[in-house]
């Protein structure tokens, strides 16, 4: 499945792909159907540190509009791994189009914190928006996270929430040869 969006000049969502609604709820984003139109990154990215690699990806996007980007990233499903590609455009009236598919799927065990997110605690786990990985004394697998947190048992009881953010080897990948303002980033 492909999933396309589309930003304005001042980084608002302008407009979605045919495939949108769909690819929202297979992936437990009811709230984005229908799209966000007219919102900016922060209304549906749940990270400040996401939303400044992407205003940086969308504007070093701009600052060359016929060479794309490309990324590559995971966006995981509870019983599979799923190695995701993004082409990033950008037009010479400054709207940036992302076009994001699966390249790769690997099955796996289930893992009950990427399930939907009903009956969650209030605790947190972060998850780096790029590698999957969560944050359990440093950045580790999903799997391994879970494990050292006893998540992985056959009822494990009310799960954490998930939050979004960026691991460092990710920040500093995206982030190399992009312009960035010094310190818009946590370490």
């Amino acid at each position: 499945m492909a999933v396309s969006w589309r930003f304005d000049g001042d980084d608002l969502l302008s407009g979605v792909g045919a495939e949108w609604d769909d690819f929202a709820l297979a992936n437990d984003g009811d709230a984005c159907v229908p799209p966000p139109i007219g919102q900016g990154l922060i209304g549906f990215v749940s990270s400040a540190d996401l939303c400044v690699v992407w205003h940086a990806i969308l504007g070093h996007t701009r600052r060359d509009p016929g060479r794309p980007v490309t990324l590559t990233y995971r966006c995981d499903a509870p019983a599979e791994r799923r190695l995701m590609t993004a082409t990033v455009t950008s037009d010479a009236h400054a709207e940036v189009e992302i076009f994001s598919s699966v390249t790769r799927r690997e099955p796996r065990a289930e893992v009950p914190l990427l399930g939907s997110p009903a009956a969650r605690t209030t605790d947190m786990i972060r998850m780096c928006g790029w590698c999957s990985r969560i944050r359990v004394d440093g950045w580790v697998d999903v799997e391994e996270g879970c494990r050292r947190l006893g998540l992985l048992e056959l009822e494990p009881g009310p799960l954490p929430r998930v939050t979004h953010g960026i691991c460092d080897n990710c920040r500093d990948t995206l982030t190399s040869g992009i312009d960035l303002e010094p310190g818009l980033l946590s370490r």
